[in-house]
């Protein structure tokens, strides 16, 4: 703070001891004078702090030791006279706060440190006089401590305002409210309110919660306080009219005192968790389309009435939308989709809002009718429902003109559980869906009887299938004109190996609705190639082969022209050998497409044939654009065509009809000569039937060749 060279101060402007041009320091060399400084001396000697004394104006007239070190000052000398002034505040003079017994401020030592102090003024009287004691302590650390202190609160506190939490210290005390002598920020962003109104009013907090919830939460709290363990708490508020939260807590507790508990806790916003959890719980019992209840909420639903002690009787009404996988593979999944959501508004609208209503699969609707006396009451209501249906759905641009089909089955008569009411229903609705699509059905037992016999039949067809038990019998095609044969078509026959021969007619209905009728064809078709091939080796004439495939394989064109290819190169068979026998109803369903997949069919070298021809409805348009071979009249015209003029006029229109597209014609049924000699006078061109021969195995078609049936005898 000094020099050798007198300098003081230089940076507070103090002035040279040796220039004074203000005159402020005047020095009198009286006996009083020295026996103040004396005083002063032995007053401040002996205080450990640093002190200063003044005068009335501020001049220091003592300093003792510890003022010297703090001031980094060797003599006190060159404080003496000095105005304090001149420490604290620059040009100003005297204390700076003179009226305060305390004050905190800072000065600038010599080295340029600033010191930050703080000043305690006393009033001294020395001789009459008054003077000021000032002890100035040194506080740079507990003040750079403070604020340290200061900015990690400040920090602390940001980070936990800005945390999705919200800290809190919870007291019980012995009078049974609880309060809360700190919450963080972050309560304003959970509860809409400053942590400052709710510490002054803890109710606001509760009176947020139900009366209920308020209940169960104090009994909480108190359970804890009793028992010393951790509150781990949710429960539900309402912010205002139209929103509510969800709030978690999980705090500690700990003793404050004899009959008090302090609670250190955090509390955070679940409601999202929620809004999540009550949306899986609506997605896990409603369908998310239609936002009807699913099937498990239908089972719920239904078990919940089955416990009822009174025991009231209800019915499952099934319904389902009949082909529906047409208007998906015509028009595509979304308006399919979006038909079954039409109609699912529809059925809700006529049924109204006490009627249970569910959508249990995709095409399927469960109606849960529980006001009814007898079943001619349920009849009536399906009925009214069914009537209601035939209207068409706007489904974006177009008008779907769609049926629907029921299955009912009524509680306790048709089954004795959820499972089983429901099972009833589904096996009457595919009976209406078989028998009467746009009706319903009720549940007998004779269904289930069936159903369980097709399900038998089912697993034994696809062991079949595994054992290769599929063969083709032959039966020859007779030319009319020269009596030999001039083809064949193979059949399908089971070999069971318990039952014997069983014929198509038993296992095919089954297979088409098990969706087997490919693999059964497929397996069959592979069998007749291997069979012509042989009889070729064996120099046997090549006959051509007529094979029957079903629709679903033609609707498959890719597929088809890949069996095809496979079979044909496995076996080594030529492709015009085999003729393809496709029935009227499966070509006429998209005709184009049946065009492409023939004249596909055709360049790879395998013919087709119409089978069943006249039981349709074949447009003339596309029939004479088809690339076909043969016309085979169905068996039902042949049967009494020797009787009846009507069948005799259909099958002469026939022949006609295929003479003049250039394709031949065959009737299949032929069991008498009669019948035989009509269609050799009306000019058809081949026939088949049990007059020549049965559908034989291979081993008993090869006796039949070279035969010539130039006059067929009854026999």
């Amino acid at each position: 703070m000094t020099d050798k060279s007198g300098a003081v101060f230089e940076d507070a402007k103090l002035i040279n001891r040796g220039h004074d041009p203000c005159s402020e320091k005047k020095i009198v060399n009286t006996q009083d004078t020295l026996l103040i400084e004396q005083e002063c001396e032995r007053l401040i000697s002996a205080l450990s702090d640093p002190a200063l004394v003044t005068d009335s104006s501020g001049r220091m007239v003592g300093a003792n030791a510890a003022a010297l070190r703090l001031f980094n000052i060797q003599d006190h000398s060159y404080l003496i006279d000095l105005n304090v002034g001149y420490l604290f505040q620059g040009e100003k003079k005297g204390w700076p706060f003179l009226d305060r017994p305390k004050f905190q401020s800072s000065i600038k030592a010599q080295n340029g440190r600033f010191i930050q102090v703080e000043v305690s003024l006393s009033p001294l009287n020395l001789r009459d006089q008054s003077f000021h004691l000032g002890i100035v302590r040194d506080i740079t650390q507990f003040v750079l401590l403070r604020k340290a202190l200061h900015d990690a609160e400040t920090r602390l506190g940001e980070m936990v305002g800005n945390l999705p939490i919200t800290l809190f210290q919870m007291i019980l005390p012995e009078t049974g409210e609880v309060s809360f002598p700190y919450i963080s920020t972050g309560v304003a962003g959970l509860m809409g309110m400053d942590s400052e109104g709710l510490m002054e009013n803890p109710n606001v907090f509760l009176n947020l919660a139900s009366d209920q919830e308020k209940r169960r939460l104090l009994r909480r709290i108190k359970k804890s306080a009793i028992n010393k363990t951790p509150l781990d708490e949710e429960f539900s508020i309402r912010l205002n009219e139209h929103t509510s939260a969800w709030i978690r807590f999980f705090a500690n507790p700990r003793a404050l005192g004899p009959d008090s508990v302090v609670w250190d806790g955090a509390a955070i916003d679940v409601s999202a968790q929620h809004m999540l959890d009550e949306r899986m719980r609506y997605l896990a019992y409603h369908d998310e389309s239609t936002h009807l209840p699913n099937r498990l909420a239908m089972e719920e639903h239904l078990t919940d009435l089955f416990n009822k002690e009174e025991g009231a009787g209800f019915a499952v009404l099934a319904l389902a939308i009949d082909r529906l996988d047409l208007v998906n593979d015509t028009l595509g999944s979304e308006t399919a989709d979006q038909l079954v959501v039409h109609v699912a508004e529809h059925l809700a609208n006529c049924l109204g809002e006490n009627t249970f209503l569910a959508h249990p699969r995709a095409e399927t609707y469960c109606i849960v009718l529980t006001s009814f006396t007898s079943d001619s009451e349920i009849a009536a209501l399906a009925d009214n429902l069914l009537k209601s249906m035939k209207i068409p759905f706007e489904v974006g641009t177009r008008r779907l003109d769609v049926s629907i089909s029921m299955g009912i089955s009524v509680s306790h008569r048709d089954g004795l559980d959820a499972a089983a009411l429901m099972m009833n229903a589904d096996t009457a609705l595919r009976r209406a869906h078989l028998t009467s699509p746009g009706g319903y059905r009720f549940y007998v037992e004779e269904m289930n009887t069936r159903a369980l016999r097709v399900l038998a039949y089912e697993n034994r067809l696809r062991k079949a299938l595994v054992n290769n038990e599929f063969v083709p019998f032959f039966q020859p095609l007779i030319d009319v004109k020269t009596g030999k044969i001039a083809g064949m078509e193979a059949l399908a026959r089971w070999k069971h190996p318990r039952l014997g021969l069983v014929g198509p007619g038993e296992f095919i209905p089954v297979a088409e609705e098990a969706g087997l009728i490919g693999d059964i064809c497929h397996q069959v078709l592979y069998q007749t190639c291997v069979t012509a091939k042989k009889w070729i080796d064996l120099g046997y004439d090549p006959v051509p082969l007529a094979v029957n495939i079903s629709w679903r394989q033609f609707a498959q064109p890719e597929r088809l022209m890949a069996l095809m290819s496979d079979v044909l190169k496995e076996t080594g068979l030529p492709p015009e050998m085999i003729e393809l026998e496709l029935t009227e109803s499966s070509v006429m369903e998209e005709p184009d497409s049946a065009i492409r997949t023939l004249n596909d069919l055709r360049e790879f070298g395998v013919m087709a044939s119409i089978d069943d021809f006249g039981t349709g409805y074949s447009s003339l348009a596309y029939l004479k654009r088809l690339p076909i071979s043969k016309l085979k009249i169905d068996r039902a015209f042949i049967h009494e065509v020797t009787v009846n003029e009507r069948d005799a006029a259909i099958v002469d229109t026939i022949i006609m009809l295929a003479r003049a597209l250039n394709l031949k014609t065959v009737a299949e049924g032929i069991e008498t000569i009669e019948q035989y000699e009509v269609l050799k006078e009306k000019g058809c061109d081949l026939v088949q039937g049990f007059y020549f021969s049965r559908p034989v195995p291979a081993e008993d078609m090869q006796k039949l060749f070279n035969v010539v049936f130039n006059k067929p005898s009854q026999t």
